[in-house]
């Protein structure tokens, strides 16, 4: 078993651009084109085009054609406490530089954001996460709400 932080999203660019942003190796996992994965601090990092999902409340992911994500074991509670922070660094890395918005899903079943670009008061534009009501401007206090709506089986894990 596993848990899975994962970020929806949609590119119609040159793919290669995400490793350049991202300043990672992701390379096609045993020669399929549409899986690609890394290893980062010890977690799983994958990225690919999504097929076969249906939405489910409030997650819509039929409106979306990639993933990214990082997937850790369940007895690696070493690697849980960075595995939200370092999904949280590529949503905005991938905002910042390629101007890509998405949802971030905790394994599948539950939002844990859903951004778009507004514009922010005294900031202009920028990445905003509707889930919260909250701008992403400051990455501690967006981490504490993205912690917020992590399930508690998770939330033991985050060191405080």
């Amino acid at each position: 078993m596993s848990y899975k932080i994962g970020y929806f999203f949609n590119y119609p660019q040159d793919l290669a651009q995400i490793n350049e942003c991202l300043g990672c190796s992701l390379a096609p996992y045993l020669g399929d084109t549409e899986d690609w994965f890394d290893r980062f601090l010890s977690m799983e990092f994958s990225f690919g085009k999504i097929e076969g999902f249906e939405n489910e409340g409030e997650l819509d992911f039929e409106n979306f054609r990639y993933e990214i994500n990082f997937r850790t074991a369940v007895g690696a509670a070493g690697a849980r406490p960075i595995q939200l922070p370092a999904i949280a660094t590529v949503v905005y890395a991938l905002y910042r530089w390629l101007g890509i918005t998405g949802i971030l899903v905790f394994d599948l079943g539950i939002l844990i954001a859903r951004y778009e670009e507004r514009d922010i008061e005294d900031w202009g534009k920028g990445l905003y996460d509707v889930v919260s009501d909250s701008p992403f401007v400051g990455f501690s206090a967006h981490l504490r709400l993205l912690e917020q709506r992590m399930p508690d089986s998770w939330r033991m894990y985050i060191d405080r």
